[in-house]
């Protein structure tokens, strides 16, 4: 009896230890945001994360008014197809360093785009934008998926926080 119970203890604990096999990504995301003077980059994460308040996101520092591009790719890893997949950018104002995305209200978004498509096994989407922070503070710059969480349990994004002096 004792033996079969620590067999079940051993799953138990390897099963909780390998959430990252068993929420396979099926997108690869990267994110870069440059001033010219200064580069920052974040790889991929997923939603629907722990519950927190606060996510740890690279910091970029920049100054007002400069000139800030932010170079997206998002790179399909599923084995099968992907239908009506959502890419959303945005570059966004938050109170905070680590801030949940906040709702985006017109007043805090620098820039938005959207675009829905499908996606085939080793298929990618990519972009470059340029915008330009006029006020100081802090930003979110962030690409993301939506629309796979029913098929997948999950959705996957690249943030960065924007610092502006």
């Amino acid at each position: 009896m004792r033996a079969s119970y620590c067999l079940w203890v051993v799953v138990a604990f390897a099963l909780g230890a390998m959430p990252g096999r068993l929420l396979a990504s099926h997108f690869e995301v990267s994110l870069e945001v440059s001033d010219g003077s200064n580069k920052e980059s974040a790889g991929t994460a997923t939603e629907p994360p722990k519950a927190r308040d606060v996510f740890v996101r690279p910091v970029m520092n920049s100054t007002r008014g400069a000139h800030c591009s932010a170079k997206w790719k998002l790179t399909c890893k599923s084995n099968e197809i992907l239908k009506d997949v959502l890419v959303h950018f945005y570059v966004v104002r938050v109170d905070k360093l680590g801030q949940v995305p906040p709702p985006l209200e017109p007043s805090v978004v620098v820039i938005e785009t959207a675009q829905t498509m499908d996606f085939s096994p080793g298929t990618n989407s990519s972009a470059e934008l340029e915008f330009v922070p006029d006020q100081a503070g802090i930003y979110l710059v962030r690409i993301e998926t939506q629309g796979t969480a029913e098929v997948k349990s999950h959705e996957h994004y690249s943030a960065i926080d924007l610092v502006v002096k």
